[in-house]
């Protein structure tokens, strides 16, 4: 419970700019405190699909009718539609949808097998990508919640009327005085604040954030984070990241005295705009606890520089230090591609695909993988399992053409 907690608390927050959304995402939240996993994974697919219905209706001015969740996301990912939701969006609703099937179906055959298990794991994976959903969904559509009403004094006559406007003066003063009160506390210590905002945008990112004792902790600090994250997100057009990195990296290293959080966004930046600060790298990886989101920019770092070992050893710890990030496990498996070891990639790209099942790249390198170790099988003389091998890549280049990719759409056809 503990690792659901902070995800837990992040949707309360963000619950009330959901209209009619909001009874799914309160007792999603009451179903993970009960450990009611299959049923989190429900609510997590109704709530997308609630968010898509609405986007079908106000961005393509459409009916969605009696659409489902596959069909209503197929909508976004067609070429016209494309810019509505962003594409890490997209993946992060093809994940929770991905999961949300599997807690709806049985799978098993007679009554006594064994059904599905859904456990904290998947339950975790699933909200990691329902708090970037919601956090981009109240950016750019959501209503600010309504205000209560002020209460009235019931009655009639003077009396009654000299109540209400007491109540009334009573009630102003009350709100002034509340008013006053939280711009105080907001200007004391804006921390939770930024803390949860920035926790959200490494949710978005797919990335976990550092231990509390690497992370930044004064609003000073926090606030340039927050300014500069939107710049090194994977929103951003490809041919447009370079640019924005730079941007993002001048104004980082107008502080030099960032704990190993700050150094591993000034890290981040370096390696976008196409300048790898070493230096930067170096001391977000001196977290003590350890920081897998620094562990995985160190291996993509590595890889960059072609130090094939030096990157597979990065990736390795990240995996080590979180057992439901996908990023390091993926680029691991790339590397293990690259250097012919197809047998431990093959794995490592399956494990991948199962902790993000709306990410068209992971599918499309897994199809590549599953073809390369068909053709060591035929080379083996080991017909059947080529076989297998081939079915298991057509499978998976289809699934990554679903997902969106371009490139998997000539190898799903493929006979």
């Amino acid at each position: 419970m503990t690792e659901l907690e902070p995800l837990l608390q992040r949707i309360e927050q963000l619950t009330p700019y959901f209209g009619r959304a909001r009874e799914d995402l309160t007792a999603l939240s009451a179903r993970a405190r009960n450990q009611d996993y299959k049923g989190v994974l429900q609510n997590a697919r109704l709530v997308v699909e609630m968010l898509l219905r609405s986007l079908v209706t106000t961005e393509l001015k459409q009916t969605p009718g009696k659409a489902m969740l596959d069909e209503l996301l197929n909508k976004f990912r067609q070429q016209a539609h494309a810019s509505v939701i962003p594409t890490n969006i997209l993946a992060h609703m093809g994940t929770v949808q991905a999961w949300g099937n599997l807690s709806s179906h049985d799978h098993a055959g007679g009554l006594h097998e064994a059904g599905v298990k859904v456990g904290l794991e998947e339950a975790v994976t699933s909200l990691n990508s329902l708090v970037a959903i919601l956090t981009w969904y109240k950016e750019h559509y959501a209503q600010e919640p309504a205000a209560p009403a002020l209460g009235s004094a019931s009655g009639t006559g003077a009396g009654a009327s000299s109540g209400r406007r007491t109540a009334l003066v009573g009630g102003v003063l009350l709100a002034g005085l509340v008013v006053g009160l939280g711009f105080l506390a907001r200007r004391s210590d804006q921390t939770p604040e930024f803390r949860g905002r920035l926790d959200a945008l490494y949710a978005e990112n797919g990335e976990p954030p550092p231990p509390a004792e690497c992370q930044e902790q004064d609003p000073r600090a926090l606030k340039p984070l927050l300014e500069v994250a939107p710049r090194l997100s994977e929103r951003v057009p490809e041919d447009s990241r370079a640019q924005a990195a730079t941007t993002a990296l001048d104004a980082l290293r107008a502080r030099q005295d960032w704990r190993p959080e700050g150094w591993y966004h000034v890290a981040r930046a370096s390696l976008l705009a196409g300048h790898p600060d070493v230096a930067a790298m170096s001391k977000a990886l001196e977290c003590p606890q350890g920081f897998a989101a620094a562990e995985n920019l160190a291996g993509r770092m590595a890889a960059k520089a072609q130090d094939w070992k030096e990157s597979a050893a990065h990736y390795s710890r990240a995996a080590e230090l979180d057992a439901r990030f996908w990023k390091p496990r993926f680029n691991l498996g790339i590397v293990q591609l690259q250097e012919k070891r197809v047998d431990e990639a093959v794995p490592q790209l399956e494990r991948a695909a199962k902790m993000a099942p709306g990410v068209a790249d992971v599918s499309l390198v897994l199809g590549h993988a599953y073809a390369a170790r068909a053709a060591a099988a035929q080379a083996s003389g080991k017909e059947q399992e080529a076989t297998a091998d081939r079915e298991r890549a057509k499978a998976a280049w289809c699934r990554a053409r679903d997902l969106g990719s371009s490139q998997a759409q000539a190898l799903c056809k493929q006979p």
